[in-house]
């Protein structure tokens, strides 16, 4: 019976050190030694070990926490992402930066005025925000409310509270106590709001931010956005892309995504060294521009090399056309206007028939009444995927024969450059030509497929082993705009 007893007591105590439940990382296992997940440290493989302000988890704007998923990975899910071109939250700081996303500094190295507190770095990383300091005493009213409710009702602890406070504190925090009676004391924020709007908000002025009401002194509302141009004034203007944030104290618009009027465009930075002579002169005209812009002219540069222009103005009207469009178009493709000056001729979601589409001669391209054409994502011409050509089924079938020889004679000849190729002769058909040879390459491909491909894909007997083949018919055509 004593030998049981200790059995157990050693597999009880072998169950508690390596089994770590919901906590224990898929790591370490929570064996002794080995890395434990929730236990407050990052270990071995563990990427998180308990959740973190946004701006910790990446670069992120301060406000949000970002999840801790396992130990694994952060869910950053609620966070909000900062422009890449925006340095503040990187880690260290730059020119122009008065301190880093984390950083503190004592409040009394602000202002004499402060008695105590530490001020943090504020979100734009070029200041520190008071927030936290206090006039004197140690707790503001938003402090002394949250000490209070830790209390759980205790007298001499709420008394504490209250003498620790900030002279500022204790005023405005005793307007909040008489209203809150109301409520039964500062324990229900809903209360509070509904009862004691302006006192609770006076004590807790942070909380205002972000409450979904515009309050007096504020222009915004917290994670609002505002089209950057609309924030145009005599002193500055913006290029018409990107949003405004409201700041964390809504009383302002934070303009990090906002790009400067006079920020060149990605065709202004193509023309710009186009005059240029040496590389020190190109890396002046990439500098004035943005990194969207820059992404831009960097695609359209690189098809321009990988074709080995001789003349760029050749090939970004041929080859290269789509990443030259995208580079003269990426700040007016969407903008509501047609901007002829730019080569745009249409708006994103105008759609036209696909007879209107017309060549240099003003002829026709595409079958009309059996399809519309939609503007490109570049604004510079309507996109013909769903447009049908001249074609009959006959002179589809001529055109197989013809390039690509003759349909596959079984599965094995079924290969994918064979089969580009029937689908290249079936793009040139009208919509009925098409939809019949397709049809007829479908049911040829199914027979020859039960038949183990050995059966010759035109062959009589296997289209007669196909009942469905009785109502197939390949119309004849002579349109003069059909190759075949």
């Amino acid at each position: 019976m004593k030998k049981i007893v200790v059995l157990m007591s050693v597999f009880i105590a072998f169950l508690a050190v390596s089994c770590g439940g919901d906590n224990s990382s898929g790591g370490g296992g929570g064996f002794a030694g080995g890395p434990r997940c929730g236990n407050g440290k990052i270990e071995g493989s563990e990427v998180c070990d308990g959740d973190v302000a946004c701006w910790e988890a990446g670069h992120f704007y301060p406000e949000g926490t970002a999840k801790c998923n396992s130990c694994a990975s952060y869910d950053t899910s609620k966070c909000i992402p900062r422009d890449s071109s925006d340095k503040c939250g990187n880690g260290q700081i730059d020119s122009g930066e008065t301190c880093e996303q984390g950083d503190t500094k004592p409040c009394k190295e602000l202002s004499s005025a402060f008695a105590g507190g530490d001020a943090a770095c504020r979100r734009d990383c070029l200041g520190w925000s008071p927030e936290n300091c206090s006039n004197g005493g140690t707790k503001t009213c938003a402090q002394i409310m949250m000490c209070i409710r830790d209390c759980s009702g205790d007298a001499a602890c709420e008394d504490n509270c209250k003498n620790t406070g900030t002279e500022d504190g204790k005023s405005t925090y005793s307007v909040l106590e008489t209203c809150a009676a109301a409520c039964g004391g500062v324990s229900d924020n809903e209360c509070l709001i509904q009862n004691c709007y302006d006192a609770f908000y006076n004590c807790n002025p942070n909380m205002k931010c972000g409450n979904k009401v515009i309050d007096e002194g504020e222009v915004c509302e917290n994670k609002d956005t505002k089209p950057c141009q609309e924030l145009n004034n005599a002193d500055q203007e913006w290029q018409p892309i990107n949003e405004a944030i409201c700041n964390s104290s809504c009383d302002g618009w934070d303009t990090y995504s906002c790009v400067d009027i006079n920020s060149l465009t990605c065709y202004q930075v193509y023309e710009c060294i186009q005059d240029c002579t040496g590389s020190e002169c190109e890396a002046g005209c990439l500098a004035k521009t943005w990194p969207a812009a820059k992404a831009k002219y960097d695609a359209m540069k690189e098809c321009l090399t990988v074709n080995e222009c001789v003349v760029d103005e050749e090939c970004m009207s041929g080859v290269c056309k789509f990443q030259a469009d995208a580079c003269k178009t990426h700040l007016t493709c969407g903008n509501g206007n047609v901007d002829k000056d730019m080569d745009e001729v249409c708006e994103k979601n105008d759609f036209i028939d696909c007879g209107e589409i017309k060549d240099e001669n003003g002829e026709a391209m595409y079958e009309a009444g059996t399809g519309s054409a939609f503007c490109g994502p570049n604004c510079t011409e309507f996109s013909p995927m769903m447009c049908h050509k001249f074609c009959s089924c006959a002179e589809i079938q001529a055109c197989i024969e013809q390039e690509c020889g003759g349909y596959p004679a079984s599965n094995a000849e079924n290969t994918d450059e064979k089969k580009k190729c029937m689908e290249t002769c079936e793009d040139l058909g009208s919509e009925i030509g098409e939809g019949e040879a397709r049809s007829y390459r479908d049911i040829i491909e199914s027979c020859s497929e039960q038949n183990g491909g050995a059966t010759a894909w035109d062959s009589d007997g296997c289209k007669e082993q196909m009942p469905s083949q009785a109502g197939w018919t390949c119309s004849s055509g002579d349109n003069p705009k059909c190759p075949y």
